[in-house]
C-alpha cells in the first residue's frame, strides 16, 4: 500500500465510499481514477501533493475496490454520470464543502469534466489526464476492446479463463500499447496479450497484488458497466449539460504514446482549436513521455505539472 496514506469510509450520495488520504491543512486535491484502476493508481501523486502542502484524496469510485455500488429496483446498477458526479459532490461536502482541485484519468476524467459542468462552484481548477472534453469518437471496429467490453457478459466470460491477477496484468499490458487494441473475429481481448509484450517497470508484482485484492472484493461486472455499458442512456441523462463549455481553469496532460491519441478526431480537437473553444480557460496541453498511464510512466513530471498548476 502507499506508505503514509490513511484510509477511511465516508457516506456520500447514498453509498459508502472508501478514500485514501495524505497531507492535511492545505487545499484539497481529489484524484479520480480510471479502469482498471483504484485509488492505488495515485500513490505517487498522493505523496508528492502532500509533500507540497496539499491535502490529497483518492477515492475508490463507485463499484470499484472498497466503494459500494447499489442496484435499483430492477436489479440494475445505480450507476449513471449524474450518480458519479453526485458521489464526488458528496465527498467534497464530507471533506468540508470548500471548492477543491480535481484530477481525473481515463474514465475518471469524464466524471471530472462533468463535475466542472454541473458544479463549477466546487472546482478550483481541473487537470485531465488522457481524456479531453470531447471531440473524438470510439473506433468503430467490432473487435475494438471498448466495443467488446460493452457487450454484457462477454468480457466476464473472457476474464473467467484466468485468475484476477492475470486479468489485470493483461489489461494493463494491453493499455500500455501505443496502438489500438483490436481483436479478430475468432479472438477475445485477453488473447491479444503475448508473453513477448513489454511490461513497464511500474507494473510490479506488488502493484498487481494490491489491485487484485481490491478487484477480488469488487469483481469486474460493476467497473465494466461503469466504463463501457449503457452509454446511450448515459448520454441522454447528460443532455442538459453536454454542450456547456467548461469555464474552470484546466490543464490537459497526455502521454506521447497513449493509444487514445489514435481515436478518430482526438488530435484535431486538441490541437486544432476545438478544445480551447470548449474550455476557454485551458492553460496548457502537456505531452509527456509514456503511454496511457502517464501518471505511472512519468510520475515526477506529472507531479511537477500538477503542483505548479494548482499553486498558480
Amino acid at each position: 500500500m502507499a506508505e503514509g496514506a490513511t484510509h477511511r469510509v465516508i457516506d456520500t450520495n447514498g453509498i459508502k465510499m472508501h478514500i485514501a488520504e495524505m497531507g492535511s491543512g492545505g487545499p484539497t486535491v481529489v484524484l479520480l481514477h480510471g479502469f482498471p484502476e483504484t485509488w492505488y493508481t495515485w500513490r505517487f501523486q498522493l505523496k508528492a501533493l502532500a509533500d507540497a502542502g496539499f491535502h490529497a484524496v483518492a477515492p475508490d469510485l463507485r463499484g470499484y475496490g472498497l466503494t459500494e455500488c447499489p442496484r435499483d429496483s430492477s436489479g440494475n446498477f445505480k450507476l449513471t454520470p449524474v450518480d458519479l458526479v453526485g458521489d464526488i459532490v458528496g465527498l467534497i461536502y464530507a471533506l468540508g464543502g470548500d471548492p477543491v482541485f480535481v484530477v481525473g484519468h481515463d474514465v475518471g476524467a469524464f466524471t471530472g469534466w462533468n463535475l466542472c459542468r454541473m458544479r463549477p462552484d466546487l472546482v478550483r481548477a481541473y487537470a485531465s489526464l488522457g481524456i479531453p472534453l470531447g471531440g473524438f469518437r470510439v473506433p468503430p471496429e467490432e473487435g475494438f476492446y471498448v466495443n467488446r467490453f460493452g457487450v454484457p457478459g462477454r468480457a466476464e466470460k473472457d476474464f473467467a479463463r484466468f485468475d484476477t491477477a492475470t486479468v489485470l496484468k493483461n489489461i494493463y499490458t494491453l493499455f500500455c500499447r501505443s496502438e489500438l487494441q483490436i481483436a479478430g473475429p475468432d479472438e477475445e481481448i485477453m488473447d491479444l496479450v503475448t508473453t513477448s509484450d513489454a511490461i513497464p517497470s511500474w507494473l510490479t508484482e506488488d502493484f498487481i497484488k494490491v489491485q487484485s485484492e481490491l478487484y477480488e472484493k469488487s469483481g469486474f461486472e460493476c467497473p465494466l458497466y461503469f466504463t463501457y455499458r449503457d452509454n446511450r442512456r448515459k448520454f441522454e441523462l447528460m443532455a442538459p449539460w453536454i454542450n456547456m463549455p467548461v469555464t474552470s481553469r484546466c490543464l490537459y496532460i497526455i502521454g506521447k504514446d497513449d493509444y487514445v491519441r489514435k481515436f478518430p478526431g482526438l488530435e484535431e480537437y486538441v490541437t486544432g482549436g476545438g478544445m480551447k473553444r470548449d474550455v476557454p480557460n485551458l492553460v496548457d496541453v502537456a505531452v509527456l513521455p509514456g503511454g496511457h498511464f502517464v501518471e505511472e510512466d512519468s510520475p515526477e513530471e506529472v507531479n511537477s505539472l500538477l503542483i505548479h498548476f494548482f499553486k498558480e
